[in-house]
């Protein structure tokens, strides 16, 4: 015969009957309960000193007739108990060990032990009390308003991509406030940091407010490394979160039971606003979102709180949210870059000077949409303005004192050095840079400095005297002079004005320059 409980309130209403002298056998067939059970109980009444018949029916009898009969109730034999008991022990250790309770099945009935698949779960969930500890779950306490929100990325479907010409896998990152449940989907093709952060900024500005504490599952954009208890924060999110003030959480690794709230919003977005719907664009599917959140999840009535969220979130979280201000954050980008020989880094395909000592050197550079800030060991460097890509930014103070005049290519400065050394070294520079497009003899003019520095400014006067005597003008032949030592002989007189009157080119007589005589 099966077992049957009799709770408290069939209890006294078999006193009440035998109270009113109603017949045993009227009794079992009025409450659908065996004679004998009738008589156990009025018997134990009779033991406890109370007469149904004659004494009042309390609360108090009754409880303690239950309890009675409840202390004297002999458990029942399980049959799956008696085979699986015995090696509990067993069954617990390779509970231990992370086994599943399939596989456990399967070593067992490798050893005889046989029972059914149902038994033995049973059997775990009630007997084996490390795996029942395990996994008790502890309800926590409504947050505060204002105080946490939830956040995870959620695969959705595929919307048509127009830029690539595609269709591309689409995720939605969820934001949900944890007192009102109101939720902020927002809907991207990438999963990497500037997403992450433009989907938090579309969601404060959504709320209108920020919430003091954020618990972030480990999105691989926004979390570097997932520890229970030390783990790593990107820069560029940790930086964001400073900027916006509010404190990031990231949850435990593979457990869901720590952030309930967004585990369950997933599949529900997934479910109820993706699926079966056809979007245009990235565009359209976020702006629908919008109105499915507002005019749909914000207005059901949330099975665990039985409120609506919206009106929730108007009446009482909006105001406990951190003011946001609706500039939107100018989302950086870090990288680290070597110093190569031309005093320049690689960023963004853009360039960057920095000084000499910095040369081979590898540092960490931060970009946005405004400045380029390059810092060594932790400490700023150097701030250019952020160019296009294939633009450069070069500070010709970086470079080397003497040579940064022929980085700036500019004429006046090798005049005024000329002239510094000597007035006909200085005059004949000016003379070959003077016109509309110096460049094409800037070099020559850098010759001749060195030249002089390397022979001296009296002999470099001398043998410019001469060149420009005899309208020499080629960089070889001067140098040739030097190197000869003849930049002192000079035409007399008599030839000198000869010069003057004649291009000293065509001096001899035309037939001289016929080779076929």
């Amino acid at each position: 015969m099966v077992y049957r409980e009799v709770n408290m309130t069939e209890i006294k209403e078999i006193l009440l009957r035998a109270a009113k002298e109603e017949f045993v056998r009227s009794i079992s067939r009025t409450l659908s309960m065996h004679r004998d059970t009738i008589n156990k109980y009025i018997s134990i009444s009779l033991d406890l000193g109370v007469d149904p018949t004659k004494d009042a029916i309390t609360d108090e009898l009754v409880e303690k007739i239950k309890s009675t009969v409840t202390t004297e109730t002999k458990p029942l034999s399980i049959p799956r108990d008696d085979i699986l008991l015995p090696h509990i022990e067993r069954i617990e250790d390779y509970l231990e060990k992370g086994l599943k309770s399939s596989k456990i099945l399967i070593l067992l009935k490798r050893d005889g032990i046989e029972v059914g698949d149902s038994s033995f779960y049973r059997f775990v969930n009630s007997r084996c009390e490390n795996y029942i500890r395990k996994n008790i779950t502890v309800r926590l306490p409504e947050t505060d308003p204002g105080h946490y929100s939830q956040a995870d990325f959620g695969y959705m479907g595929l919307i048509w991509d127009e830029e690539a010409g595609r269709l591309r896998k689409t995720h939605a990152l969820i934001i949900t406030l944890c007192h009102s449940r109101h939720m902020y989907v927002y809907l991207t093709f990438a999963q990497d940091i500037r997403a992450v952060i433009e989907g938090f900024e579309a969601a404060w500005g959504y709320f209108e407010g920020i919430s003091i504490i954020v618990i972030i599952d480990n999105l691989k954009p926004a979390i570097d490394k997932s520890d229970r208890y030390s783990p790593k924060i990107n820069r560029q999110f940790l930086e964001y979160a400073q900027s916006r003030g509010f404190i990031v959480d990231p949850a435990n690794s593979g457990h869901p039971k720590g952030k309930p709230i967004i585990e369950r919003a997933v599949p529900y977005v997934r479910d109820n606003f993706f699926k079966g719907e056809n979007f245009i664009s990235i565009g359209d599917g976020r702006e629908r979102a919008v109105d499915w959140c507002s005019n749909i999840a914000g207005l059901r009535v949330h099975g665990t709180t039985q409120k609506i969220p919206a009106q929730v979130f108007e009446s009482v979280e909006k105001a406990a949210l951190k003011p946001y201000t609706g500039e939107r954050y100018d989302i950086p980008c870090w990288a680290v870059c070597k110093v190569h020989p031309d005093h320049h880094i690689r960023f963004k395909n853009s360039l960057y000077s920095l000084p000499t000592k910095y040369i081979s050197k590898t540092l960490e550079v931060k970009g946005d949409s405004a400045l380029v800030k390059i810092y060594f060991k932790g400490s700023l460097v150097k701030i250019h303005e952020r160019m296009e890509s294939g633009k450069r930014s070069t500070d010709f103070d970086d470079y080397p004192k003497e040579l940064a005049p022929y980085t700036l290519r500019n004429p006046k400065y090798q005049i005024s050095e000329g002239y510094r050394r000597a007035n006909e070294i200085g005059a004949f520079i000016e003379e070959i840079l003077t016109g509309p497009y110096p460049w094409h003899r800037l070099r020559s003019a850098q010759k001749i400095l060195r030249l002089s520095d390397k022979y001296g400014a009296d002999r470099m006067a001398k043998a410019l005297t001469k060149a420009k005597a005899y309208s020499i003008y080629d960089m070889r032949r001067i140098e040739n002079m030097l190197k000869n030592n003849v930049e002192d002989m000079l035409p007399d007189k008599e030839y000198q004005e000869q010069l003057k009157l004649d291009d000293p080119r065509f001096l001899r007589d035309c037939k001289s320059f016929n080779h076929y005589k």
